[in-house]
């Protein structure tokens, strides 16, 4: 009736079938766990440009001889590749929050394919 060659072989067949699909999962999770790895790195130096940006901006706030200098924007390039670029808003605008005295900041830093933001109001 029924003949038990050849059974081993579907075992075998079913056994490294199992075997390639956790190891293909496993093989998915690690290599997107390095992508995740990889870009905290760059989204450190991203919100370092927002942060210049921010200083950037109060620069010049302080150092501007007109007595109502805004809105205006500053952008720039830092050495390492990174850019920013920031708005300055005065409080009447409406683009600042409700508890903001006398101006904002909205800065976006950009590092490869990372972007971070920073608000500031003072």
């Amino acid at each position: 009736m029924f003949s038990i060659k050849g059974t081993i072989l579907y075992f075998a067949i079913l056994i490294l079938s199992v075997i390639f699909t956790i190891s293909i999962g496993l093989s998915l999770i690690i290599l997107g766990r390095m992508k995740i790895q990889r870009e905290i790195g760059h989204s450190v130096i991203a919100l370092c440009a927002a942060d210049t940006g921010i200083e950037r901006a109060l620069y010049e706030i302080y150092t501007t001889s007109t007595a109502n200098p805004f809105p205006f924007s500053v952008s720039g390039n830092l050495d390492n590749g990174a850019t920013f670029e920031a708005n300055a808003y005065a409080s009447s605008s409406g683009q600042c929050g409700a508890s903001t005295q006398y101006y904002c900041i909205k800065s976006q830093g950009n590092f490869k394919s990372v972007a971070r933001f920073i608000d500031a109001s003072f």
